[in-house]
């Protein structure tokens, strides 16, 4: 299942921000392809050391790479579904790793699904929340690394109404833990996502659910339903 998810990436279309010939996403799938099919100590230990200093992450400069994006769901399924536990082990540490680094300068978003221009730390954190019960199953690293997550927060705004004091009361789903206001976030407003906005939410109020209810200083464009939040030392994060 793995190797077949490494073969549906695109990796050559992913940037190299080094332009070294180490840091070659390629390299990045021929180790998680090493990674995979691995069955001796040796053999994993060899995958996951070049994993932790080619593109996916350099363990040295604490930096994590564009492919990271790409290569999280993989080293999750083997997280999941590793033929063996140093397997999952392996896969673990380099997710903790990938989510705690810091980009390379110019290189510090990724373009998704669900929207473009998002941190890099951001997008990696969705998919590590996506595997919650696989985590948690996992033991205590599991839990750390969903612990970790949960800090990369997502606000998506459903209902946004502007109030006489000038400050915008929000209805929106919460995905991550709950925070402490006042605090900057990055506003992303579709359909013109990759313009940016730094705002700030003067208060949160969410229930165990991820439903929330949040008062922003008034925006320079309109909160529109569908418009998301990320926190903005994120969107600061690079070398």
């Amino acid at each position: 299942m793995s190797l077949d998810a490494i073969d549906a990436v695109n990796w050559s279309a992913i940037p190299n921000p080094t332009w070294h010939r180490c840091d070659d996403p390629e390299r990045v799938a021929h180790g998680l392809r090493l990674l995979t099919v691995s069955t001796t100590a040796n053999e994993t230990g060899d995958a996951a050391s070049l994993l932790a200093g080619s593109g996916f992450i350099c363990d040295h400069a604490a930096m994590v790479f564009p492919a990271a994006y790409a290569a999280t769901p993989i080293l999750l399924d083997l997280v999941e579904h590793g033929q063996r536990p140093r397997i999952k082990d392996a896969a673990l540490g380099l997710l903790s790793n990938a989510l705690d680094y810091f980009p390379t300068a110019g290189h510090n978003r990724v373009d998704t699904p669900y929207g473009a221009d998002v941190p890099l730390c951001c997008a990696i954190a969705r998919h590590i929340r996506g595997r919650r019960s696989a985590l948690l199953a996992h033991g205590i690293h599991g839990k750390q690394l969903l612990a970790e997550a949960e800090l990369h927060r997502r606000l998506t705004i459903e209902e946004a109404e502007l109030q006489a004091d000038g400050t915008l009361t929000a209805i929106a789903v919460l995905e991550g833990a709950p925070f402490q206001t006042p605090v900057e976030a990055e506003l992303h407003t579709p359909p013109f996502e990759r313009s940016v906005q730094t705002v700030r939410i003067n208060a949160l109020t969410a229930d165990a659910s991820g439903g929330a209810c949040i008062e922003l200083e008034q925006t320079p464009s309109e909160a529109a339903p569908g418009s998301t939040l990320y926190p903005a030392e994120c969107g600061r994060r690079e070398h």
